[in-house]
């Protein structure tokens, strides 16, 4: 028998025990990517809906100023208590306007939801005439 031929039969198993070493790795690197990328889509919903939220309470404010305090014609006694804008279709806004002497506080709070995320943010401003 022949040196090169007993070491054939002594290597037979090996490159099976590779291929299905390298398949699991490769399995558990695909198993962390998914994870990765549901961990990532679940922080940018989460921004977006910060962001929304952010900017519907502010922008009501805002408006809600130029009511209270307008430029050109009458001055509004009050503010209604809840509002829900054409832009920002998954949120709803609740809104106070306080009397504080001579000021008025105007306090906006947006709650967007979306799925199972819900988010909510508040905004104030005290305005004086």
């Amino acid at each position: 028998m022949h040196k090169s031929s007993m070491a054939n039969k002594q290597q037979q198993g090996s490159a099976l025990l590779v291929i299905l070493f390298s398949m699991v790795i490769a399995t558990f690197f695909a198993a962390q990517l998914l994870q990765l990328n549901k961990q990532s889509s679940q922080a940018n919903t989460y921004e977006v809906l910060s962001t929304r939220a952010y900017w519907g309470a502010r922008s009501l404010v805002e408006r809600l100023v130029y009511e209270i305090v307008p430029v050109t014609g009458s001055k509004q006694e009050s503010c209604l208590p809840s509002y829900q804008m054409a832009a920002f279709p998954n949120c709803r806004f609740e809104v106070t306007c306080t009397p504080n002497g001579d000021a008025t506080i105007v306090t906006s709070t947006a709650i967007c939801s979306e799925q199972s995320y819900r988010v909510s943010r508040r905004f104030e401003v005290e305005v004086r005439p």
